[in-house]
């Protein structure tokens, strides 16, 4: 394999047109060069995102005239790559002068296990303080908990999605790493066949990851490795398409790997739990814009309901 093509980057846009530039630019700025190529996938995007990136070196634009969603994304950019590892990124991460040489030395390094497929980052705050984003695992059993809010009230008895009791400053295996920045072998996509294209938004990284622990793959967190993760983009403004999405990506990720029985309960769960949940912790905030987003998120989901009922 040559040099340039052990690693790429491949960044998933939508609308992103200021944080994309620099997230470009803060790879280029990188300590060392770049050991592959530079791939951007635009969803279909309505700004300027692609303006003003023509000339890259090794820069590679897919525009598309529908938006393929993340997975989708990813599954088209990993399509024009040669490279051994391909790096998943979203636009609203900033790399540091030496984030890249890091990742790169780890690459080359025997601690590298041969059964890591997963590798992600310590992700920042661009105040410099951690994000807590390692997650677990989804359970059946944890989910109905987490949908009444007990995993905020009471996490130490309701486990919650993010780890929150671990030591973010050590390298460790972990579940899952968010596919912010979101490391894989070549192999380990193969194998896998890439991301799941039905999970349109949210949860295809977790059911990337749990996959890749079925067929016997580790994720590999790495504190040493730095990077900023601005957080939420674009999609601050479509917070009801937001909920929308994460609610029908966790039916069909209960119905994928929980089963039918688990998928009802699990959208049963979502009408009588989590619903009531969301409007009175909106109403209690005094949060007009919370309230707007859960109901039309939610009114979103029930039009939706019949497919998916037909799907399961």
């Amino acid at each position: 394999m040559n040099q340039t093509d052990f690693l790429d980057f491949i960044i998933i846009n939508w609308n992103s047109a200021l944080q994309l530039r620099r997230c470009v630019d803060s790879i280029l700025s990188s300590t060392i060069q770049i050991p592959g190529k530079l791939i951007v996938v635009d969803n279909c995007s309505t700004d300027t995102s692609m303006k003003g990136l023509n000339g890259i070196k090794n820069l590679q634009i897919f525009q598309q005239s529908k938006n393929l969603g993340f997975g989708g994304g990813c599954n088209l950019g990993s399509s024009q790559s040669r490279a051994g590892f391909f790096l998943f990124l979203n636009p609203d991460i900033q790399f540091l002068p030496d984030s890249l040489k890091r990742v790169v030395d780890f690459l080359n390094s025997p601690e590298l296990l041969p059964e890591t497929g997963i590798i992600g980052v310590q992700l920042q705050n661009p105040d410099g303080s951690i994000q807590i984003n390692i997650a677990r695992f989804p359970r059946f059993k944890e989910l109905f908990p987490r949908m009444a809010g007990f995993d905020r009230i009471c996490p130490r008895i309701f486990k919650p999605h993010y780890v929150k009791d671990m030591d973010y400053t050590k390298n460790q295996l972990v579940d899952q790493v968010p596919g912010a920045f979101f490391l894989v072998r070549r192999t380990c996509f193969e194998q896998l066949g890439g991301f799941d294209e039905r999970f349109f938004m949210y949860y295809e990284d977790v059911d990337f990851s749990y996959r890749a622990h079925l067929a016997g793959w580790k994720t590999q967190y790495l504190a040493d490795v730095k990077v900023i993760h601005g957080g939420g983009g674009t999609t601050e403004s479509i917070k009801d398409i937001r909920l929308f999405y994460s609610l029908r990506s966790r039916v069909l990720y209960a119905g994928k790997h929980f089963g039918r029985r688990q998928a009802l309960a699990v959208i049963f769960g979502i009408i009588t739990l989590e619903f009531p949940t969301r409007f009175a912790r909106a109403v209690l905030r005094l949060s007009l814009g919370e309230l707007t987003a859960t109901l039309k998120g939610f009114r979103l989901y029930m039009r939706y309901l019949p497919e998916a009922l037909k799907r399961l």
